[in-house]
């Protein structure tokens, strides 16, 4: 087919129309649970994470107010692109298949944009994004005023370590002393872990130290309610592989504030050449999209992780 302003617009309807479908395409995995979403209008936020603010007082005697200092924890945007070059000789020869309506890799070209705002949630829970005391999400030494969090542990995922943790975090304070009281609504866990997590939250009773399902009257003796039984929410991630496969994450994402903060800058819109003559002398077609965005950690004491 000839190369025209007719023929460029079609193709631009093709690629529109396949951006848009890769655009509703969904990740892996719908990690909106933990996500708290903000807007951005600026190259980067800043997020002003103040020391708790301490709880009420019996009022007695003058008002006692409370220095608040803050962090100023700025997120900067990240930029991503995607940029692809059609030989004008393929469109000449309908390889992509505007006539025949095949669409050919032209609907492929928008599939990474939501996968992209999902990596950048996954780097978070993987502990390598700085938050906003300069150290990972997880970690031994995390100061709230004179308290610490201690979120992080290096023990293999087991009703042991589950029940430490959950221990452990009810012991966190504020500055202000007061307890943080997190609710761990949910267990990540990658598909090695699957049947530990099954034997630990989702069959009701034990038997000999070991979970399993079905009801008391299915065995002869032995059988007691396990304690953990459904107490969260279990969430296989299939990136907790490899180096991550032995990693496991308790979230509190029950509260307004979750774990990971996501900003979005600017959702990519597709463009592409429409001028025969500037396809003629560069011999292809430009498309391009871009967008921006970021995640980061929130508060410590909404997280728990083991890393091993």
């Amino acid at each position: 087919m000839l190369i025209n302003r007719s023929t460029l617009s079609a193709l631009f309807k093709t690629v529109v129309s396949g951006f848009q479908t890769g655009m509703e395409q969904k990740p892996p995995v719908d990690l909106s649970f933990l996500v708290s979403p903000f807007t951005s209008v600026t190259a980067s936020n800043y997020y002003p994470w103040l020391e708790a603010i301490p709880g009420f007082r019996e009022w007695v005697g003058d008002r006692v107010f409370h220095n608040l200092r803050g962090q100023r924890f700025e997120v900067a945007n990240r930029d991503f692109e995607l940029s692809i070059g059609m030989p004008a000789k393929d469109i000449e020869d309908d390889t992509y298949g505007i006539i025949t309506g095949q669409g050919g890799l032209v609907p492929l070209t928008a599939a990474q944009w939501p996968m992209e705002l999902y990596d950048l949630i996954i780097e978070v829970l993987t502990n390598q994004v700085l938050a906003w005391d300069g150290k990972a999400m997880l970690a031994n030494d995390h100061a709230y005023g004179d308290n610490t969090i201690d979120n992080l542990v290096t023990d293999a995922l087991s009703s042991t370590s589950f029940e430490a943790a959950l221990l452990a975090a009810s012991a966190w304070k504020f500055s202000n002393d007061k307890l943080c009281r997190p609710k761990f609504t949910h267990l990540l866990h990658g598909p090695k872990l699957a049947g530990t997590v099954a034997d630990l939250i989702e069959n009701q009773y034990v038997i000999s130290g070991a979970a399993v399902a079905g009801t008391v009257t299915d065995f002869v003796g032995g059988a007691i309610s396990n304690r953990n039984y459904k107490k969260v929410i279990p969430v296989e991630i299939p990136d907790f592989a490899g180096t991550y496969d032995d990693h496991w994450r308790l979230v509190d994402a029950s509260g307004i504030l979750k774990p990971v903060l996501q900003q979005l800058r600017k959702t990519p819109q597709v463009t592409m050449t429409t001028d025969p003559e500037r396809v003629a002398e560069q011999g292809k077609v430009n498309i391009m999209a871009d967008g921006r965005a970021a995640a980061a950690p929130t508060f410590f004491h909404l997280i728990y992780g083991g890393v091993l």
